[in-house]
């Protein structure tokens, strides 16, 4: 088995020792659990895509100005608020 020696910052190594304490664990055991967590439980998560707000996306040979305005043209409510 392989060792690790890893050097926390004071504040970070106390708040490690109290949690493992009131968790009734070791070190060693949250360690190797964050360790093994980041090595295949995150694997299985997909990367979350940016929130555009937008609910799909497509490929269009139009430009944008092209594709706001066939909207628009297709839209009869439109035409009535404009008056």
């Amino acid at each position: 088995m392989g060792k690790l020696i890893v050097e926390l910052p004071d504040e970070i190594h106390g708040e490690l020792r109290k949690k493992a304490a009131i968790n009734h664990k070791t070190l060693k055991d949250i360690i190797t659990g964050l360790i093994h967590e980041y090595l295949y439980v995150q694997e299985k998560h997909l990367p979350a895509e940016k929130k555009t707000g937008l609910c799909g996306k497509w490929d269009d040979e139009k430009t944008a100005d092209e594709i706001i305005k066939d909207i628009k043209t297709h839209r009869k409510w439109f035409e009535k608020r404009k008056n």
